[in-house]
């Protein structure tokens, strides 16, 4: 019996980041299983097949930049191509806004980001989550606040007609369901487990930090490289050795970090290494002993990758994946972004010297990809 298409709808894709890394996942889980997985989306900027998504096909809709002509052009595809709402997968708080407006109910719906982790998100502007977002109240117009809650009845109104609602961690499903009273299922996503730890190069007694994320100011990278300023200072009189820090990823933050670390008197021993494959990615957790998460965000998949590779990982405490990894020797978890991250990258350097990396238990891509595939009745 032949099976039935799956499809993906995330409208707009500007870069490579964490839901486009789920998108891969997901596609491989089917190629593996012989389905292909077609992603449908209003603009798209991603050669995904850079990054090895297997059996992806992208639908990119013909349509002008407007609400009007998007949801047209969105409703008309489903329709020439016959298909039904529960072979889609809607992505994240906009793809809720479409679905609602242009499809049946029925349709799958996965939430990484709720509104208390998007800044430019106007809902929480609101009247309806004017108590679940209470700071939000200060200097707002109430034209603001009259857009805000147009856009919030549209997203309720797609969360609302998901068959299946999922989400990555309990924090999300608390305000998920505080904001639209819809019960969503916690799946956290996985990395892809290497089947060995490539055997780490001499570092010739350096301590080797390393980050990899979008170069954007809500990442934080200022303050690791802050933070690794000071450490350096401190080494020359605690004997920790020369250390150096990589930095893996572009963005508008690009040229503003490298002006930062060469204030800071660090540009040495700072590597900004760009956006690279995924053989250079390995080659650079292998060649890492520390991996610095310091931003505040939904989840944090590459630390769970960092740490299947055996680094030592530095997270901060509202960032997604620290809801299990609270126990987990290997994760020092942070509260802010000067003397505690500090502090940390200090305490991380000691141990690196003391015992090599070792792999902790984390959830798997082909575990979460599984589970949605299952919740999807694909």
């Amino acid at each position: 019996m032949q099976q039935e298409p799956c499809f993906v709808f995330y409208p707009f894709v500007s870069a490579f980041g964490g839901i486009e890394r789920l998108i891969v996942d997901l596609a491989c889980f089917l190629n593996g299983r012989g389905q292909d997985l077609t992603l449908i989306a209003f603009q798209n900027a991603v050669d995904f097949a850079q990054y090895g998504a297997k059996g992806l096909e992208i639908q990119t809709l013909p349509c002008h930049r407007s609400l009007r002509s998007e949801v047209s052009a969105l409703r008309s595809f489903a329709r020439q191509h016959e298909i039904r709402s529960h072979q889609i997968l809607a992505m994240e708080l906009r793809g809720a806004i479409y679905a609602g407006m242009a499809l049946p109910a029925g349709y799958s719906l996965h939430i990484a980001d709720p509104p208390s982790l998007l800044p430019s998100d106007l809902t929480k502007y609101s009247f309806s989550l004017a108590r679940n977002y209470p700071e939000r109240k200060i200097d707002c117009s109430l034209a603001t606040r009259g857009r805000g809650q147009f856009i919030h009845w549209l997203t309720r109104r797609g969360i609302r007609k998901a068959g299946h609602a999922i989400t990555m961690t309990q924090r999300n499903v608390e305000e998920l369901y505080a904001a639209y009273g819809v019960e969503f299922a916690k799946v956290p996503p996985g990395v892809r487990i290497p089947d060995v730890v490539a055997k780490k190069p001499q570092s010739n007694g350096q301590i080797r930090f390393l980050s990899v994320c979008r170069l954007e100011p809500s990442k934080r990278i200022d303050a690791i490289i802050r933070s690794f300023a000071d450490l350096v200072k401190d080494s020359q009189a605690d004997a920790h050795g020369r250390m150096t820090l990589r930095i893996v990823g572009e963005g508008s933050q690009d040229q503003t970090l490298k002006d930062l670390a060469k204030d800071c008197g660090i540009e040495s021993l700072v590597e900004f290494a760009g956006l690279v494959s995924d053989a250079d990615l390995e080659n650079a957790y292998a060649e890492s002993d520390i991996f610095v998460m310091p931003a505040k965000q939904g989840y944090g998949l590459p630390g769970l990758e960092s740490l299947a590779r055996g680094l030592q990982l530095i997270v901060h405490r509202e960032s997604g994946v620290t809801e299990f990894l609270t126990n987990t020797p290997q994760v020092q978890i942070i509260d802010n972004f000067d003397s505690s991250l500090t502090d940390a990258m200090q305490q991380a350097a000691r141990m690196a010297k003391q015992s090599p990396g070792t792999r902790p238990s984390v959830p798997t891509s082909d575990e979460w990809a599984s589970r949605i595939v299952q919740l999807s009745g694909w």
